[in-house]
């Protein structure tokens, strides 16, 4: 099947690129138009130009500027957080975009016709799950609409046993294989201020997956030791091995200081050793300094940072190369009182005990401050903290991270710490982006950085696309809000070239919901990060090498 095989097992294509720079963008011109940028002159200390890591397809370094292609009609659902899926659902060879918008999953042909939808009497928060959960090798898709979860074919008829309900709101949905009988769960985050749990599973049949919910089930070891839970607010779920057990792990981030750690069966993680007041990896405060983490509390409450993990999108990938995948997260930044909260954002590299890596003992903050950390109203909300994860520097060992802080930029870091550069591309509070998807979009080996921006105000976002350098390459208006979710990079045509696909924030009836951008000249087999959390189970899980 293609493209889908490759996604679904979330693996990615190594690609390469990197540079030092800071440049201003902002949305201009009409609908459609490719707005080109002013020529910034490079900074002193920037390094070289990136060496392609992906094969080169015969391409150029030019990358074309997206077209509008395709527009997709329905009504007037908004959209929230939720990514587009393309896949080909049902085997024909011809893909479908998939892209929950309001309280319905929508499917579009390619042709742009609306296929069906499903209505789940609930907005859907988080990206569509796409795969085989049946082991019938047909694909279904799993949504999160508020307190249930739903499973539905490639026809839009839901599967037995299904919708399951839990508990409101659930707002992060990803799949894997916690259980290691060849079939994928389908594994749910929880908003809410006092849980009891913050994660479950469920098979493919609807019954839950065994250990889980990890706490009510007596499962995870936190009975015994101290464990601090809050709400997962937004897509705060990875699903991937860390254990090298060959079953898939949860890694749910929370509202608070802390991040609950489990392994497949339900069990959570053991903390280090070195962390003094808990056994299990959900009792670990990340306080900024480690000595202070070590004993769990900071001596000057006032000055000493910590993490928040509201909204924490986490990846799980291997860093340093050793062929053990490391915890990825991007938090906000608070002082330990939590009296001033306004402190940018920090990057933790962590280990599934908690300990933290030589180039990471004290995590990378941007302590910038323009927009964020609070949602902004009228439905639209602050800016998710995820990071997205791909070989953007072939000189430059381990992949790189590449994310929005709360400054109004985007930032690229490498594998060891070191911020590579970083791109303005806003400097209105009243203007966010979700994330950024990275793939190559010249056939050339060197990927570029795609993200749009959603705001409270009408014609203020834009679609950009930047080389792997942070130097913008092309700026597209959007229409009204702008969109929330992160876009996808697919062949949408299925012709071998790539396609953006936009869910806007808006919808204008029977107008448009979603816009494909066509780039000329793209090729499919630079990829590394072509959709919201990864790849289409959402699990942000890069396998190792």
């Amino acid at each position: 099947m293609r493209v889908v095989p490759f996604l679904l097992l979330g693996s990615v294509l190594s690609c390469g690129g990197g540079s030092s720079n800071d440049t201003n963008g902002g949305p201009a011109g009409d609908a459609g138009d490719d707005v080109q940028p002013a020529v910034d002159a490079p900074l002193a200390d920037a390094p070289p130009p990136p060496k392609p890591a992906c094969e080169a397809e015969g391409g150029s370094t030019a990358v074309a500027a997206p077209e509008l292609s395709l527009t997709l009609k329905d009504r007037w659902e908004e959209g929230w957080l939720a990514s587009p899926a393309v896949v080909d659902l049902d085997g024909d060879g011809k893909m479908e975009i998939v892209a929950p918008r309001g309280a319905a999953l929508e499917v579009w042909g390619a042709d742009g016709a609306l296929k069906w939808r499903y209505d789940t009497a609930g907005r859907i928060w988080a990206s569509p799950v796409v795969g085989n959960f049946l082991g019938d090798g047909k694909l279904e898709i799993a949504v999160a609409a508020r307190g249930k979860v739903h499973l539905v074919d490639a026809a839009g008829t839901v599967v037995p046993g299904f919708p399951v309900t839990w508990l409101d709101e659930i707002r992060a949905l990803a799949a894997g294989d916690v259980d290691k009988d060849g079939a994928l769960e389908i594994v749910g985050a929880l908003a809410d201020g006092s849980p009891t749990d913050v994660m479950m599973a469920w098979k493919g049949s609807g019954a839950p997956a065994l250990g889980f919910p990890p706490n009510a089930t007596a499962t995870s070891g936190c009975g015994a030791t101290k464990c601090y839970l809050a709400g997962c607010y937004d897509q705060n779920l990875a699903v991937g091995d860390l254990d090298g057990d060959g079953a898939a792990d949860v890694v749910a981030p929370h509202d608070n200081a802390y991040a609950s750690f489990h392994k497949g069966s339900g069990v959570a993680f053991d903390a280090h050793v070195m962390f003094e007041n808990t056994r299990k990896t959900p009792g670990i405060r990340y306080l900024h300094a480690l000595s202070e983490a070590k004993q769990g509390w900071a001596p000057n409450e006032a000055t000493a940072l910590q993490a928040h993990f509201t909204n924490t999108a986490p990846a799980i990938a291997d860093l340093d190369g050793d062929g053990k995948p490391e915890v990825i997260m991007l938090a906000s930044v608070q002082n330990a009182a939590q009296t001033a909260r306004e402190k940018g954002v920090a990057v933790w590299v962590v280990r599934s005990d908690g300990s933290r890596l030589p180039a990471w003992e004290t995590p990378l903050h941007v302590p910038g401050y323009v927009a964020g950390l609070w949602d902004l109203g009228g439905n639209i909300v602050g800016a998710t903290n995820q990071l997205s994860v791909a070989d953007i520097d072939a000189s430059s060992p381990g992949p790189e991270l590449v994310f929005a802080g709360f400054d109004g930029k985007i930032h690229a870091v490498s594998a060891a710490a070191k911020e590579l550069w970083s791109f303005t591309y806003t400097t209105d509070p009243k203007v966010l982006t979700g994330g950024v998807v990275i793939g190559d979009l010249s056939k050339d080996g060197i990927p570029e950085i795609v993200f749009s921006t959603y705001s409270t105000e009408k014609d203020r976002s834009a679609l950009f696309v930047l080389d792997a350098s942070g130097r913008k390459l092309h700026e597209v208006k959007l229409s009204g809000r702008g969109a929330m979710p992160v876009p996808t990079l697919a062949d949408v045509g299925g012709d071998g070239t790539v396609e953006i696909v936009v869910s806007l924030k808006d919808a204008v009836d029977k107008v448009e919901s979603v816009r494909v951008y066509t780039v000329k000249g793209s090729g499919t087999k630079c990829l590394p990060w072509p959709t919201g959390r990864g790849n289409w189970l959402r699990n942000g899980f890069v396998p190792p090498k």
